[in-house]
């Protein structure tokens, strides 16, 4: 078997794989997200195990983001397992930059903790909903608004260049991503909070969140200006397709200890995907 860093030019023996192991319309079916997601170099790549007969068996992925190498789509058939395999793809993105992980499910905590990995608290996201709404059940919050915001779309970073999706900068200069067919605007960076706020009930959003690591001293403005952890909120995590009462499970680790200010923004690993999906 053979391990090697994936091109483009794997795309018809990637996708073939993808189309195994993945459920109907996953992003890493589409080509153009695959490139968006493993093409540059500055912001990810692909790793895939072959057969004798170039056939795809295993494959780990690597989107760059904080000067580490956050460990996503990573699959193995049975047949590579127990076999070294997984340590010789972890190695090539090593040779990138250090390891970490956001998202792992069971199988991938078992393993990250066999390999004695650091195990952080759990990602948090809070939650705000529009305060001029009259009702605020699950049915008036979560629905699809019509807003007027193709003056403020952005293509200026790699995370807004993802396929699929809408972009905007306000104008206090805090960025989000627009996904009315849901009613919210999911925030990716904050610069002044009540302006933010002010802009996005103002455009018609019905809700609005934000996702960071627990030791973001952002969130202590959040809870001020109540936003709330979103458990204890109305709007799931999972909004494509929408998921009532899912709330956010996200484990965040890394191979080494980081540096105790270390924060996750949402464009690192793919636990900030949003609206990949057709």
């Amino acid at each position: 078997m053979i391990t090697r860093e994936a091109t483009l030019e794997d795309w018809e023996i990637l996708e073939s794989f993808f189309k195994i192991i993945y459920r109907e319309n996953h992003p890493l079916h589409n080509k153009e997200f695959w490139d968006w997601q493993f093409g540059d170099k500055n912001y990810g790549r692909s790793f895939i195990c072959l057969n004798e007969q170039g056939i795809v068996v295993g494959h780990v992925g690597a989107n760059f983001g904080g000067g580490l190498a956050w460990i996503i789509n990573v699959f193995l058939n049975e047949v590579c397992r127990g076999k070294g395999v997984l340590g010789k793809l972890y190695e090539l993105a090593r040779n990138y930059y250090p390891l970490a992980a956001t998202a792992a499910n069971e199988a991938g905590l078992g393993l990250y903790k066999n390999m004695r990995w650091v195990r952080y608290y759990d990602l948090v996201r809070y939650v705000k909903i529009n305060p001029n709404l009259i009702e605020a059940s699950f049915d008036a919050v979560c629905k699809k608004v019509e807003v007027d915001v193709d003056h403020l779309i952005k293509k200026d970073t790699h995370y807004f260049q993802q396929p699929f999706i809408r972009g905007i900068v306000l104008e206090d200069g805090s960025r989000a991503i627009s996904q009315e067919n849901v009613g919210g605007l999911r925030i990716t960076d904050i610069e002044n909070l009540e302006n933010l706020e002010k802009q996005a009930w103002k455009l018609g959003y019905l809700w609005i969140d934000y996702i960071t690591s627990w030791n973001d001293l952002k969130t202590k403005q959040l809870e001020k200006n109540n936003w709330t952890l979103d458990h204890k909120n109305i709007v799931p995590w999972r909004l494509n397709p929408v998921e009532e009462k899912y709330f956010c499970d996200i484990t965040f680790l890394s191979e080494k200890p980081l540096d105790n200010e270390f924060i996750v923004h949402r464009s690192y690993s793919d636990h900030g995907r949003i609206g990949s999906l057709k």
